[in-house]
């Protein structure tokens, strides 16, 4: 079966590695409308209107960018997105450093302190950065060690790290205060054992063992082509990331896997040639496993594609799903029993399931 995307039926795809010529799901179209600010239980803050949506794979939180002290998240048992109040958030807008294995990390916008929770309900100020310059730009957490790292957007302070309990406010410990011996990191993420990064240049990717946050060696090293990276994350086992290459005024742009030690970027069958801020890009950020499927699903813009592996996939239009102008769909999960939510820009897009 070949796929041709002017197919609007729901598309049953076939295997391309470990068991070629056999259906294993039929692609879903679904039902799209959007939800604001309000839906999720807010009272608008002035003129802001952003709302992000992530998953740690135990919680689900919406969170609203603005300096007002609450925080949504999706009630199991009522069904419904319910606002709590956080009081940390008061003091400035939330962000979300990282999301996965049953910890939210974030911190308060233009402060050095990192907030905690695993529920989505009860934030914990788990510890502060000392002597951090400019901005803190991500995080990850890997369970495995009780490790936590954070990266600022300054090479004399760039990532900080604790073993501490995320209940408990503590000193982060500094690493990489000789501007030298570690990155500062564009995006983060925690793979098995390991933290993995793409660094401020973003045409490098270095790692290092949970165990020892302090010492980093660069796995990709910066090629001739000017290759960029964007958006690594662990998910379910597998190392995802997107790279580009500017060629002819245009960005030639593919989702690619690493291997376990990110040593090696594979490319997968999904790719985009045009502007960065395509929405038919294959963002990584909007990959979910879907464990009932036992597949991997991608939203881009009025597409779903589904992959076994993560290296081949197909997929099926999703008419409702695009955007317009400078819109960004930048961020997917699944809500068990209630549907799909994509950020996009001012809204998000919600499809039940």
């Amino acid at each position: 079966m070949t796929y041709h995307r002017n197919f609007n039926n729901t598309l049953a795809i076939w295997t391309a590695f470990g068991g070629r010529g056999s259906i294993v799901l039929p692609i879903p179209t679904l039902n799209w409308s959007k939800k604001y600010y309000n839906d999720f239980g807010y009272t608008q803050y002035g003129s802001e209107k952003q709302i992000d949506v992530y998953d740690n794979g135990v919680a689900q939180i919406a969170v609203y960018y603005a300096k007002t002290p609450y925080m949504s998240y999706y009630n199991q048992t009522t069904k419904k997105w319910t606002v709590v109040s956080v009081p940390w958030w008061s003091y400035g807008q939330p962000y979300i450093l990282w999301a996965g294995d049953g910890v939210f990390l974030a911190c308060i916008v233009g402060m050095a302190n990192i907030i905690a929770s695993f529920d989505g309900i009860t934030w914990y100020n788990a510890g502060y950065c000392e002597g951090a310059k400019n901005d803190m730009i991500c995080g990850a957490y890997d369970p495995s060690t009780e490790c936590g790292v954070v990266s600022w957007w300054y090479y004399k302070s760039p990532l900080y790290y604790s073993y501490d309990s995320l209940e408990e406010r503590t000193a982060w410990i500094l690493v990489g205060a000789d501007g030298v011996s570690v990155p500062a990191f564009r995006y983060l993420t925690a793979h098995k054992g390991y933290f993995v990064g793409i660094v401020s240049n973003s045409k490098e990717i270095a790692r290092a063992s949970s165990s020892s946050p302090g010492s980093w060696s660069t796995t990709i090293q910066e090629d001739l082509n000017e290759t960029t990276y964007m958006n690594i994350r662990s998910i379910n086992g597998k190392l995802f990331v997107m790279k580009y290459n500017y060629i002819s005024d245009k960005y030639h742009v593919k989702l690619c896997m690493l291997n376990d030690s990110a040593t090696e970027v594979i490319e997968t069958n999904l790719y985009n040639v045009g502007g960065l801020a395509d929405n038919n890009i294959h963002n990584p950020n909007n990959i979910i496993w879907m464990a009932d499927w036992g597949k991997y699903a991608l939203f881009a813009e009025e597409m779903l594609y589904v992959s076994a592996d993560g290296l081949y996939w197909e997929g099926v239009e999703q008419p409702g799903l695009s955007v317009i102008g400078s819109d960004n769909l930048d961020g997917a999960i699944y809500v068990p029993g209630d549907g799909f939510y994509i950020k996009a820009t001012g809204y998000v897009f919600y499809a039940p399931y």
